[in-house]
């Protein structure tokens, strides 16, 4: 979650919103209107993991695993309302929103997912063998609910009319978590089954229930709920654990694929490059000025293949789930700050094989064009240089025998210099 210094600035003032919500709520008695308070809170607490399965997963399957987990929820908080199976007899308040039939709020649908998508993910990295792998998740989410239970009971969110050995909550409760984790593991583990998704379980998807443990553990900590507390602390410190080992950025998952452009799979950036890359996704970008220039990029010296080596404005990996535009744009973002360029694919089908120095490039490399006249601010850690060249003269210059341009490059430019979409867009967008 704190990979860098700005993610950790924006967690950090997080922590501090949800500890003082906590302080509020723990000693301030919640007014009318709360249950439209805790609706919204429920739905922000959950859209960081929904983000990670959208980028795990993309958005299609991202969504249908929400929405099944979510009716899974729904199902069963509505079975143990009307038969008290399996968690005991309880009933939820007001404060969460409309309860659908009377019975439960809808806000369940988002507030349990993430918990879920928490303990599997924990899982996956830390649990090889699938019977175990669900008995853990299993476990893990019983262990959230000793945090969140005794809390939410404090608050009035719901109540057993019996009350309860464990700061108001029957041991039945989690006897039930034991049932409804195991049935929703089992889900979850045969969807990722027929999935089979070509990324690792993100350690992003833990992200919601770091926020939603911390909230609840500092909420224990104001309302003097020693065992919550504690074991809050434990988990939280855990999942912040397991986030800094198991994490990787989306970015850096290069997408292998066969030759029709179908992923195979996926691996890290920095174990791919070698004396036999395998085929994978990328793109070449090319950015004008409105006086026909072209921005040329000379490649950080710190780069593993072709560093120093000047070459086309921008070139970087496709994401599993994202389009060539898309991925275009938050590079050149990222390399440039130039962000939102507009882009279009002018050689969709461009593919080629380089080697420098024992490394090898093997790509499927679509070809965007851009027009800008913005200024453009070049990352060090990716950028040791810009220029910009007037494009027919540097059309001229690659035919010199000592050109250092990148290979790719030169195989691009002479593809576009052939190309009639990329000279009418060409002339549309520039003085030429």
């Amino acid at each position: 979650m704190f990979r860098n210094r700005k993610q950790a600035i924006l967690s950090g003032l997080v922590l501090i919103i949800l500890a003082v919500g906590a302080y509020f709520m723990t000693n301030v008695e919640l007014p009318r209107g709360s249950h439209y308070v805790s609706a919204i809170n429920v739905l922000l607490f959950a859209l960081p993991s929904y983000w990670a399965v959208k980028m795990w997963l993309g958005w299609r399957d991202g969504v249908l695993l929400i929405a099944v987990l979510g009716v899974y929820a729904l199902l069963i908080e509505t079975a143990a309302i009307i038969t008290g199976f399996p968690y005991g007899h309880f009933g939820y308040s007001e404060h969460l929103g409309f309860k659908l039939f009377g019975l439960v709020p809808w806000t369940v649908a988002f507030a349990w997912p993430p918990l879920m998508l928490a303990a599997y993910a924990v899982a996956y990295h830390l649990v090889a063998d699938r019977l175990l792998h669900i008995l853990f998740v299993t476990l893990l989410l019983t262990i959230f609910d000793l945090v969140l239970d005794p809390g939410a009971v404090e608050l009035g969110f719901w109540s057993y009319p019996d009350g309860g050995a464990y700061y108001g909550v029957p041991l039945s409760n989690f006897a039930g978590w034991l049932v409804s984790g195991f049935i929703g593991s089992v889900i979850f583990a045969a969807f990722a089954a027929n999935k089979k998704p070509l990324l690792p379980a993100p350690v992003q998807l833990t992200a919601s229930a770091v926020f939603i443990i911390f909230f609840w553990t500092a909420l224990s900590v104001f309302a003097a709920l020693i065992a919550p507390a504690l074991i809050g602390v434990s988990v939280f410190v855990g999942l912040l654990i397991f986030n800094r080992k198991f994490y990787f950025a989306f970015d850096e998952m290069i997408v292998l694929v066969d030759d029709d452009n179908n992923p195979l799979a996926t691996r890290l950036k920095s174990e791919v490059h070698d004396g036999d890359t395998k085929l994978h996704r990328a793109f070449s970008a090319f950015l004008f000025n409105s006086e026909g220039e072209l921005l040329l990029q000379q490649r950080a010296f710190t780069k593993k293949t072709w560093p120093g080596v000047w070459s086309n404005s921008c070139c970087g990996h496709t994401m599993l789930h994202e389009t060539t535009e898309n991925a275009g744009i938050r590079r050149i973002a990222y390399e440039l700050g130039l962000r939102n360029t507009k882009l279009t694919v002018a050689l969709p089908d461009f593919r080629y094989r380089a080697e420098k120095d024992g490394i090898v490039e093997n790509e499927i490399c679509p070809v965007l064009i851009g027009f800008t006249d913005r200024i453009p601010k070049p990352n060090p850690d990716e950028v040791a240089g810009i220029k910009w060249v007037d494009w027919e003269a540097f059309l001229l210059s690659l035919k010199q025998p000592e050109t250092e341009i990148s290979p790719w490059a030169i195989e691009e430019v002479e593809l576009l210099a052939q190309s009639a979409n990329f000279k009418t867009a060409y002339k549309a967008n520039t003085n030429k």
